[in-house]
């Protein structure tokens, strides 16, 4: 591959990624929100694998496409898909009855969430569509936000944001014991 493709693909998708295996390489786009839709929706219907297959896919902008059709490239390569799941985690800090999540640079400002918020979260979302429960539920709790919340494809701050939004309902700790 030149460097005159990367730079084309670069300005073309934004962050472009080498992923070798062994003698043969596949270069990949970044994730949006919509590929990790789709390849959770692909997992919840036909298993793990599907996710992998999904995700190299939508992700391949060139390469070796054995990567993606040869199980002896393919298996080490979906393994290797997890790392887009290695986000930096949010910073939460309570203001009241409010909490600021700070994901890098961008905040804002939630409110408690009820069990209320969450089943009009749920009603809204009636197929179980991966994301949008949690998605609705950010809508609808969210009192204040940095222009950063407003891309719903930016998954450098959705997966934090709904990793933050899960850890406030789940603030106390409980364990189930066999007497």
């Amino acid at each position: 591959m030149t460097q005159k493709q990367i730079n084309e693909w670069k300005e073309k998708y934004g962050e472009v990624y080498e992923l070798p295996v062994d003698d043969k390489t596949a270069y990949l786009r970044m994730p949006k929100m919509a590929d990790f839709k789709r390849a959770f929706t692909a997992m919840q219907k036909d298993g793990e694998l599907a996710f992998g297959e999904v995700m190299l896919e939508a992700l391949f902008i060139g390469g070796d496409t054995e990567i993606k059709t040869v199980d002896e490239y393919f298996f080490p390569a979906r393994k290797e898909l997890t790392e887009f799941f290695n986000y930096d985690d949010a910073e939460i800090i309570t203001e009241g009855n409010n909490s600021i999540i700070i994901i890098g640079e961008a905040k804002c400002k939630v409110r408690v969430i009820t069990r209320q918020d969450i089943k009009i979260a749920e009603k809204k979302n009636p197929s179980g569509k991966p994301f949008v429960t949690q998605e609705k539920l950010f809508e609808m709790v969210c009192l204040e936000k940095d222009d950063a919340f407003n891309d719903k494809e930016k998954a450098s701050v959705r997966f934090p944001l709904y990793q933050a939004i899960e850890k406030l309902q789940n603030k106390k700790v409980a364990t189930l014991k066999k007497l």
